[in-house]
């Protein structure tokens, strides 16, 4: 489908053609995910199989993207691809007749921001806690992870050292 990006996509159209819809967008143009990576370098590719189901308009929307994080044990960068596939229903919540295991997208379906939804598949596929794999290079900032036998512990604080004199009397 050749529609401009930023324009608006009709979902219930696009559901009764049994249109596929495929994207690439720019990882720099999603500010929220921005907030959760080390550079906004990247491309995510979305590809959406528009579809009915029952009487609601459907999708099965594949969302991949590579993006470089922040290692939460070594503070360095961490690539990771960003993989998400689920069953949209573009519907009111509560609607009856809604097929069973698929997530609600309300709003307009004639109106759909496909761009905002890509983004929201990327943020719900972030790792909780993103760091490197076993098998991968992660450095220890100085002073973690170091032996404690051969940590200078002649100026280790003991702060509750003194207690032990109190409680004797």
């Amino acid at each position: 489908m050749s529609t401009p990006p930023e324009r608006p996509l009709d979902a219930v159209g696009l559901a009764r053609s049994g249109t596929q819809v495929e994207r690439e967008f720019p990882v720099a143009e999603f500010s929220r995910l921005l907030d959760r990576l080390a550079a906004p370098a990247g491309r995510a590719k979305a590809v959406a199989a528009f579809r009915q189901a029952g009487n609601w308009p459907a999708a099965r929307l594949a969302v991949t993207a590579e993006v470089t994080m922040t290692c939460q044990r070594c503070l360095g960068p961490v690539r990771r691809t960003l993989a998400s596939e689920t069953e949209l229903v573009f519907a009111a919540e509560g609607a009856p007749g809604l097929p069973e295991g698929s997530d609600v997208v309300p709003g307009d379906p004639h109106r759909l921001d496909f761009a905002a939804l890509v983004e929201d598949e990327l943020l719900l596929a972030l790792p909780i806690i993103p760091q490197h794999e076993a098998g991968e290079a992660c450095t220890l900032p100085a002073g973690e992870g170091d032996d404690p036998d051969t940590s200078d512990t002649a100026e280790m604080r003991r702060p509750f050292a003194g207690l032990k004199d109190l409680l004797k009397h």
